[in-house]
């Protein structure tokens, strides 16, 4: 044990004591404050809204109609005009840039749609808009030709709302998180651990790669067990790690409730009580995990291209619960899901998500755990033996002798170059 921490301060010391994680540290909660108040800032200043009024010619509206639309319109700096002629005549229009688009209103009662053309096709904003206020008032329309009041035709289009509400194994119920917050939180942390896992993971990779390569880790191996050294290096990084994401943690919330405020930046997502013990339990969890994978594929490659081949499909692996996000969240007890929460190389992102959504029990959370710590301990043994063996082989680099070896559980053959 003593040798191991030794190995794991040396380590740290390399990777924390060093200009570049020094600016990384100071620049990161500032990025993080942009990251989080710039978006917001920019859509609510009109950063990217058009530099002049939108003009929408409105074609096949009888005098009333025309005047609801466009009265309800010119809030949102859209002028409403009037279209003659043919729709082939507006076409020209919009290609000559005289309009911007029309609307062709089809004839009362008709149940056909609305027809909206422009030459911008990806102009969402500009469509709700239309979609919701055209929509209100032919809606207002048809319910005055049926004889129904204003306020009978509000009471009537307006939605029922749900409060959903989770009953827990004790009995009690509690309101439901939406699913804005659950989806932003699960985003978020499936994020942090893959750019921890890119970063960090990629460094354990590269430093047992470097420890092949470096004549002086015969010597070390002459006093310590190969299995120390790669503890002692994914302990290392880990430690790094988790004080650099505690600094920005730190910082970030402290500058976001100073400066929050002033770009109108509300508090942060609040998660239901006792799930950041399990949010710290998994991110733990899944850097050792990551970092024993890394320190395995480091161990039987032969240099640095080969390790970033080599690192495609632990990304892959990383990318999948991002992709099924959606999907996890509106199944969660789905028999694919319940196996992905327990297959570790997944378990650590799908496994949190079971639990902020309430779906899961705490057997499946401790098999879960289990598993991990399993996997864990069995990459870094595997690890230790292929760092064991490679330092051993000298000569022709052979990849096919060394899974062979692997797979009979034989040390290779020591060629010795004379």
């Amino acid at each position: 044990m003593h040798k191991l921490l030794k190995i794991a301060k040396m380590e740290f010391r390399r990777t924390a004591i060093n200009k570049v994680f020094a600016l990384l540290t100071i620049c990161g909660p500032l990025l993080i404050c942009s990251v989080a108040i710039l978006p917001g800032f920019l859509a609510s200043s009109g950063a990217f809204l058009a530099p002049v009024t939108t003009k929408i010619a409105i074609f096949g509206a009888d005098p009333e109609l025309f005047s609801a639309i466009r009265s309800n319109l010119i809030q949102e700096k859209i002028e409403i005009i009037e279209g003659h002629g043919s729709k082939v005549l507006l076409d020209s229009e919009i290609i000559s840039g005289t309009i911007d688009g029309y609307l062709a209103i089809p004839e009362f009662p008709s149940v056909e749609p609305i027809e909206f053309v422009s030459k911008n096709t990806t102009d969402f904003r500009m469509r709700d808009i239309l979609q919701a206020t055209v929509g209100k008032v032919m809606m207002s329309r048809k319910f005055t030709k049926a004889g129904i009041t204003e306020f009978e035709a509000n009471a009537i289009i307006q939605p029922v709302a749900i409060n959903m509400l989770h009953l827990k194994e004790n009995g009690t119920k509690a309101k439901s998180p939406d699913f804005i917050t659950i989806f932003t939180s699960s985003l978020i942390f499936a994020s942090l651990l893959y750019l921890t896992i890119i970063f960090y993971g990629q460094a354990v990779g590269r430093s047992v790669l470097m420890e092949k390569t470096n004549k002086t880790v015969e010597i070390l191996l002459s006093s310590v067990r190969p299995l120390d050294i790669l503890f002692g290096k994914i302990l290392g990084n880990a430690i790094a790690s988790l004080l650099q994401y505690g600094i920005w943690i730190v910082s970030s919330i402290a500058l976001l409730s100073v400066i929050g405020p002033h770009f109108g930046f509300s508090s942060g997502i609040v998660m239901p009580q006792g799930i950041y013990m399990y949010l710290i339990l998994y991110f733990i969890l899944a850097f050792f995990l990551y970092c024993s994978i890394y320190a395995t594929i480091g161990a039987a490659c032969h240099d640095e291209q080969q390790l970033a081949q080599m690192s495609f499909p632990v990304i892959i692996l990383l990318i999948i619960p991002i992709i099924l996000l959606a999907s996890i969240i509106a199944a969660p007890r789905a028999p694919v899901v319940v196996a992905l929460s327990l297959f570790p190389l997944t378990s650590p992102i799908v496994m949190f998500i079971r639990i902020l959504l309430g779906e899961t029990n705490s057997t499946e959370i401790i098999l879960s755990v289990f598993l991990l710590l399993l996997t864990i301990t069995g990459c870094a043994a595997l690890s230790a033996k292929i760092f064991k063996s490679c330092i051993l082989l000298n000569g022709k680099k052979n990849n096919t002798d060394m899974f062979l070896w692997l797979l009979r559980g034989r040390e290779p053959t020591v060629k010795i170059n004379r």
